[in-house]
């Protein structure tokens, strides 16, 4: 009796183990998945540019995109209480574009040549430069509010270049089937009219005089290092910092986006990215 009891549970303990290394093999067939569906989105995000920037190397070789994921949220209690459809909060990305006729109320920021910002945030913006400024920097804003329609011309621009080494030229150049490659290449440097946060008169991209234009080796990394630890106590974000760049779809560390001092602490204080906040406020966002 003893001999038949011992039998049946050498055969259970048979079957437990090639359960087991089945659940183990289905694992690592879904882990493998995982990493290859990574790798293929590292491709397939936009890298570097803002209208007409980019970088030097096709290679992400000063970041790592798989670093750093999301972030995983704070304890819910602690979110600032915001009405995330003010103005100040629109989301704008692919997905989530501005109409032709989003024109803020915009005024001039204070010694740059005509560069416009949202009138209600321009002070906060001002006093973020002068601050900077004292602290030992030469700050200047390199590009703030775009039409939607200066943005179009941006893009066409990027896209008829892109063409025209394609061997596409001519007025009627856009009617050919392959256009439409050269302006999908665009999308990567140029943003798509309507996606760019440049249009709410809310974001500036900001630079150093003394360090190379948009390159980042020659980038001025004491600055941004002082707008990041600072730029919260004036309402703005780093936007696109490269960390998140899977999540952004884009890598911009000059780029910067007014949403208010107490939506900014938080989103800095946390390492946040933008989509990361506002994902919480509106459960029917999707980063697609």
């Amino acid at each position: 009796m003893k001999g038949r009891e011992d039998g049946k549970l050498r055969k259970r303990m048979r079957k437990n183990k090639l359960a087991w290394i089945l659940m183990t093999a289905v694992l690592c067939l879904l882990l493998y998945s995982i990493v290859v569906m990574r790798s293929d989105n590292r491709v397939s995000v936009i890298v570097g540019g803002t209208d007409g920037a980019f970088i030097q190397s096709d290679g992400l070789t000063y970041a790592d995109p798989n670093a750093v994921t999301e972030t995983p949220e704070p304890t819910v209690d602690i979110w600032p209480d915001i009405d995330i459809t003010q103005t100040q909060y629109t989301m704008v990305r692919d997905g989530s574009p501005l109409s032709v006729a989003w024109a803020p109320d915009c005024e001039k920021v204070s010694g740059t040549n005509n560069q416009l910002f949202d009138v209600n945030a321009l002070p906060y913006l001002e006093k973020m430069l002068e601050d900077c400024r004292a602290a030992g920097f030469t700050i200047y804003v390199t590009a703030a509010y775009r039409s939607y329609s200066y943005q179009n011309n941006l893009f066409n621009s990027k896209a008829s270049q892109i063409a025209a080494g394609m061997g596409l030229t001519g007025k009627d150049s856009y009617l050919d089937p392959k256009y439409q490659e050269a302006a999908e290449e665009a999308k990567k440097i140029v943003m798509f009219p309507g996606t760019s946060e440049h249009q709410l008169g809310l974001a500036v991209d900001l630079m150093d005089k003394n360090y190379s234009y948009l390159v980042y080796e020659n980038m001025d990394q004491e600055m941004f290092a002082w707008l990041d630890a600072h730029c919260a106590e004036y309402g703005f974000i780093k936007r696109y910092p490269t960390r998140k760049l899977l999540l952004t779809g884009w890598d911009e560390p000059w780029h910067y986006r007014y949403v208010g001092k107490e939506a900014a602490t938080f989103i800095m204080e946390h390492g946040l990215c933008y989509e990361e906040f506002y994902a919480h406020y509106d459960p029917s966002f999707t980063y697609g």
